[in-house]
């Protein structure tokens, strides 16, 4: 059995919503609210369309590079990510950041902090005329919903024990697949109260806090946590 910390990124490992800050910065506000938030809101996107819907608005002449750069001057990470990340090592966990956004800016923004080594799964992108994005489930298929579901229900069904930690609506699914969840935001909203171990949080000194005072005795944690 693996012990798997599955971490979002906006609004979780960062303090903000990079992909909002994308669009704010590099798409017209009206096209986006016509073509990608009014559909959305009227449920005929999920959210994996609508991100994919954003990015076609952005200028194919705008290179990665250039988005890359971008999402390192916005990226601010949330305080005790360090110190979460550490204990995870320590204590023989694995840790998965899923995210419904682009590697333009989760994988430049986790290298930056020197976490080139944790595994990351989000959108991948290319740009060939037009910006293009590819959700990619565990078993390598194109989804275009429940991408981050997918990841929850390869782990759980691989037999592993995963803690979640997330806030939005995209969170609520896969983590009601996991045994343990920390939450904010929309998560938490949604899913106070629905089981024992449910565990608010501001920043991830709070997880380390409850991972050092309960993981010990969830399944599995005999076996190497320190």
């Amino acid at each position: 059995m693996a012990r798997i910390l599955c971490l979002d990124f906006d609004d979780t490992v960062v303090l903000d919503n990079t992909w909002r800050q994308f669009l704010d910065r590099f798409t017209d506000a009206t096209r986006f609210e016509e073509q990608v938030e009014k559909p959305r809101a009227a449920g005929l996107l999920s959210v994996e369309q609508a991100n994919a819907a954003g990015l076609d608005l952005i200028d194919p002449d705008i290179q990665k590079e250039e988005l890359e750069a971008f999402a390192l001057t916005v990226a601010r990470p949330r305080e005790g990510l360090h110190e979460l990340l550490d204990w995870a090592h320590w204590n023989g966990w694995l840790v998965a950041v899923v995210s419904l956004g682009f590697d333009f800016y989760v994988d430049p923004v986790l290298d930056s902090l020197g976490l080139d080594r944790i595994a990351r799964h989000a959108g991948r992108t290319r740009n060939d005329y037009r910006w293009r994005v590819r959700y990619l489930s565990p078993r390598g298929i194109d989804v275009e919903e429940g991408f981050k579901l997918s990841y929850a229900r390869a782990f759980r069904d691989a037999g592993d024990f995963v803690v979640y930690a997330g806030d939005g609506e995209s969170d609520i699914e896969p983590a009601a697949l996991a045994p343990v969840v920390f939450a904010r935001s929309t998560l938490w909203e949604r899913l106070e109260g629905s089981r024992e171990r449910i565990f608010p949080f501001d920043s991830f000194h709070d997880v380390v806090a409850v991972l050092n005072s309960q993981a010990a005795g969830w399944p599995g944690a005999e076996e190497t946590t320190a």
